[in-house]
C-alpha cells in the first residue's frame, strides 16, 4: 500500500560534446533530457502497481497514436509526459504530484522504494511511435530493468521469480532480449546503477 515511487521521462539522442546539465555517468554513449518527474505515495510496486500501470499506459499510447496519427508521426516527448501528467491525474492513484527535476543526484536521494524511467530514443528514423521507439525501466536500489512496454510485466515477474525461488543473481539471468542489450540500453543501465550506487546516504 505505502510503497513509494517515482516515474521520469527523459529523452535521449547521440552523445553531444557536453554531459546532461543534471549530471549522470560521464561515460554514457547518450545525452539525455529530463522532461517530468511524477511522485506517487501509494502502490509503488510492478505487479499491480505503478509499474503495472505505466506498462499498460504506454502499450494503450503507442497503439492509439498508430492507428490515428497521419504518418504515425511521434509527438515531442514533452508532449508525452504531458500525456502522462494528466493519466496520472485521473488515475485511482491518490495524490500523485510533480516533482522539481533538480540533479540526478538529489533526485534519487528521494524517498522512494521504486523509480521508473520512461526513455525515448528520438534516433529512430521518422520518429515513430512503437514500441522501438519507447522503453520502460524500473530501479529498486539493487538493479535497473528496462524492457519494451509490451515486454516490461513479463520480464519483471521472469527475473524476480528467478531471483527470488531460484535464488539467481540479476547478472546470471539471461531473458534473451537481445534488443535491449544491442541498443545500447543494459550498458547504459549498467552506468547508471553504477553511478547511483557512488550517491551518499
Amino acid at each position: 500500500m505505502g510503497t513509494h515511487s517515482i516515474t521520469i521521462i527523459r529523452e535521449r539522442s547521440p552523445k553531444r560534446e557536453k554531459q546532461s546539465i543534471l549530471g549522470g555517468p560521464a561515460e554514457s554513449q547518450y545525452f539525455y533530457k529530463y522532461y517530468a518527474c511524477i511522485y506517487q505515495h501509494y502502490d509503488g510496486y510492478v505487479e499491480g502497481g505503478v509499474g503495472e500501470w505505466l506498462a499498460n499506459f504506454l502499450c494503450d499510447l503507442i497503439r492509439n497514436f498508430v492507428a490515428t496519427s497521419p504518418n504515425n508521426l511521434c509527438p515531442e516527448t514533452g508532449i508525452l509526459g504531458a500525456k502522462l501528467i494528466h493519466a496520472f491525474s485521473t488515475s485511482d492513484f491518490t495524490n500523485p504530484h510533480l516533482i522539481p527535476i533538480a540533479s540526478l543526484e538529489e533526485l534519487f536521494q528521494s524517498n522512494y522504494e521504486y523509480a521508473y524511467i520512461i526513455t525515448v530514443d528520438v534516433n529512430y528514423s521518422g520518429f515513430l511511435v512503437n514500441n522501438q521507439s519507447i522503453t520502460l525501466s524500473v530501479y529498486d536500489g539493487d538493479f535497473i530493468l528496462t524492457a519494451r512496454p509490451e515486454k516490461f510485466l513479463a520480464k519483471y515477474k521472469y527475473y524476480k521469480t528467478q531471483m527470488e525461488e531460484m535464488k539467481n543473481s540479476f547478472t546470471e539471468i539471461n531473458y534473451g532480449d537481445d534488443e535491449v542489450e544491442k541498443e545500447g540500453y543494459l550498458s547504459e543501465d549498467q552506468l547508471l546503477i553504477e553511478f547511483l550506487r557512488k550517491i551518499p546516504c
